[in-house]
């Protein structure tokens, strides 16, 4: 979708933009209350938010929305490494691509997180909620490494390692970890960082209304020509008929 030729040169750890800053600002807010109304109050705000599966009992539509912006509230150093990351990356990626092409990065890689952990809970018998931002975070990642493939960055801080490589290992670890039944949350990740790739990948056109619209006109054309039969008429045979 996006033309290597027309990208903006970035660079790692860019700073955050207001969007940015006000996104971070709404994860801290929404896991501090979370934090207060699960362990002071016993309201349970992650089992009514988290997206549970849709056999569970415990699904409702409005899960398809609150997913992204809840976090485990067991999970508090977790949270603040995702953080870490989103301070990172977001800052690098909305530079590079613009602000609206980063939300909506953003959004189908949630999308495509969470239609994949409802299939996979609909076809087998797993049952945990799944939610947080990691399958837009792994998205980020490895959008960094399609955007700036010889960058290099340095692996917990100390480890110098290319861009392309740790978008690699990230799409490896996180496939292996879900067929090894080690992270129960890997199709929700998988489902992440599929479809951004996909709308990465995908050719402009296909997310363009008018061009979809001109398809639908070109083919009801189309289909219409298919109607009408034509008969080439010979100069020696007047009395039939030649029809255009």
């Amino acid at each position: 979708m996006f033309s290597y030729g027309h990208r903006q040169t970035i660079g790692f750890g860019s700073s955050l933009t207001p969007v940015g800053k006000i996104m971070l600002i709404v994860y801290a807010a929404v896991y501090v209350l979370e934090l207060i109304g699960e362990q002071w109050l016993g309201i349970p705000i992650y089992q009514w938010l988290a997206l549970s599966p849709l056999n569970s009992g415990t699904f409702h539509i409005w899960q398809a929305v609150t997913h992204p912006i809840i976090h485990d509230p067991g999970a508090p150093i977790g949270f603040l490494i995702n953080c870490l990351v989103f301070f990172f990356f977001a800052g690098t990626i909305e530079s590079a691509l613009g602000t609206r092409a980063f939300l909506r990065l953003y959004v189908i890689a949630a999308l495509g997180g969470a239609t994949a952990g409802l299939i996979f809970g609909g076809l087998t018998s797993f049952s945990v909620p799944c939610a947080g931002m990691m399958p837009s975070l792994l998205a980020l990642i490895i959008v960094f490494g399609l955007l700036q493939p010889e960058a290099t960055i340095l692996l917990m801080f100390v480890l110098p390692i290319k861009a392309k490589y740790i978008s690699y290992g990230t799409t490896i670890v996180t496939a292996l970890t879900f067929l090894a039944q080690t992270n129960v949350h890997g199709a929700y990740h998988l489902g992440g960082i599929g479809l951004a790739w996909l709308y990465f990948r995908a050719p402009t056109q296909w997310l363009d209304t008018n061009w979809w619209r001109w398809k639908f006109f070109a083919h009801s054309q189309k289909k219409r020509r298919t109607k009408f039969t034509v008969i080439n008429g010979k100069s020696n045979d007047k009395d039939k008929p030649t029809i255009h």
